[in-house]
């Protein structure tokens, strides 16, 4: 609804001809780029936002919200303030990565809690949980696991419950490692224990066999509990400094139907970097000159190396010769200056080891490199999967058609965790070949 307000004029849908005479009046006609990024940066800080949490649960972050991230928040908060008296109203916001989840579900936290709502924060990966919650300064234990949550907590007993990643839930609590418990679903647990539930969704990065809920089940399993469905889709990535050429570049290119990498257009500069190289040295040379310059970067893999090692130091990750580094350490270790596992991403010294998905996912640095082993290469004019180079627990997927599916997931995670740049490497010539006829600058 359009509310005038004195001396501000306001034009409605019947009036283009006036808003356009009004516009082209107040606007200069010379084009200027480099405003219009400016901007759009204020939409996409340039900050992390692991380095904002605190800010953002306490109420007061520099964090732009856009239009609709605004909207989805006002939605949730006024079913916090007027709970349904009918069927519970259930959200579901679904987007790309980078499209601003995790900072709504802390937000409406942080909203929540700061008027005095019983609140809680649970999610479908541990590492980002685990790095969100280290950083929500004096509310970290309104972030808890899902097993807390059912074990704990009446039905109701909550006034908010947010889930973030709610595609890596597997289709029970589990206790244990992969154990799974009997009783109610994950989903289940979450509608029934809070006044107003609200998942936050990605089918596009659904990775292994256990991760249970496609945006599509989620939503017939909230039916099947009499819950009425609020779905909001968030449409524009901005973690890529507001890139949404790359984020389209990046669906395109996993979807199978790449298209040119268009980074030189004077008029509209892309402000993303986008590079590939034929040597992971050297793409660990370029990223290391960046983390000298005072920024964060991490190197990330598909898991297609052995894990043989849990201490963060044996070279297990070796797509080349002469060149080979360890992956990230397990969570508990003694080797100093490695981090463990879940803060891989965002602690000093993941740059010496090399991520994978379940490290980097839900997690962002500022430059990112990506080695795509030969588990995944494009032949023929599309992607093709090797099982032999399967060395994670997606192998255990019976379906070559779905196992792909997940890989070109993977690999878009990983190739999505980056704010400021990307470098590509794919141990293989042909793939390599189509980054350069796609015209992606080589290193």
């Amino acid at each position: 609804m359009v509310r005038p307000v004195p001396g501000v004029p306001t034009f409605t849908a019947r009036q283009p001809a006036d808003l356009r005479k009004f516009l082209t009046k107040r606007f200069s006609p010379v084009k200027d780029a480099e405003a219009a990024q400016a901007l759009l940066g204020r939409r996409r800080a340039s900050s992390l936002l692991t380095d904002e949490i605190g800010a953002i649960v306490n109420g007061h972050t520099h964090f732009s919200l856009t239009e609709k991230q605004l909207e989805a928040v006002d939605q949730v908060m006024e079913s916090v303030r007027k709970p349904s008296p009918g069927a519970k109203k259930v959200y579901v916001i679904s987007g790309r990565p980078g499209t601003g989840k995790s900072l709504l579900a802390l937000t409406a936290l942080g909203e929540s809690l700061n008027k005095g709502y019983e609140a809680r924060f649970v999610s479908g990966g541990v590492a980002s949980r685990d790095n969100l919650k280290r950083g929500a300064k004096g509310k970290k234990k309104y972030f808890t696991t899902l097993n807390q949550v059912a074990n704990k907590v009446a039905p109701n007993g909550l006034d908010l419950l947010v889930c973030d990643e709610a595609h890596r839930l597997t289709e029970r609590p589990q206790s244990g490692s992969f154990a799974m418990r009997p009783g109610e679903s994950s989903v289940s647990v979450i509608v029934t224990r809070a006044k107003v539930p609200v998942f936050f969704v990605d089918g596009d990065q659904r990775l292994f066999a256990e991760d249970a809920w496609s945006e599509t089940d989620l939503i017939e399993a909230i039916q099947d509990l009499k819950a009425e469905v609020v779905p909001i889709r968030l449409d524009r990535s901005l973690r890529a400094v507001g890139s949404s050429t790359y984020d389209t570049w990046v669906r395109h290119l996993m979807a199978g139907r790449p298209v040119p990498w268009n980074a030189d257009d004077d008029e509209n500069p892309e402000p993303f970097e986008l590079y590939y190289t034929d040597r992971a040295a050297r793409m660990e040379e370029f990223l290391q000159s960046k983390l000298d310059a005072g920024q964060s970067a991490r190197m990330t893999a598909g898991m297609c190396w052995e894990w043989t090692d849990t201490s963060g130091t044996f070279p297990d990750v070796a797509p080349e010769p002469g060149w080979a580094r360890p992956w990230n350490a397990e969570d508990t270790h003694n080797t100093p200056g490695v981090p463990s596992r879940r803060f891989w991403a965002t602690d000093d010294g993941g740059f010496g080891q090399i991520g994978c998905v379940h490290t980097a996912q839900g997690l962002e640095y500022e430059w990112g490199g990506v080695i795509m082993g030969p588990d995944l290469t494009w032949a023929g004019g599309s992607w093709a999967l090797d099982r032999d180079w399967v060395k994670s627990k997606a192998i255990r997927i019976d379906s070559d058609e779905i196992l792909t599916e997940r890989l070109r997931n993977a690999y878009g995670v990983l190739m999505s965790r980056s704010i400021r740049g990307t470098v590509l490497y794919s141990m293989d010539s042909d793939t390599r070949q189509l980054f350069a006829e796609l015209g992606i600058p080589k290193l």
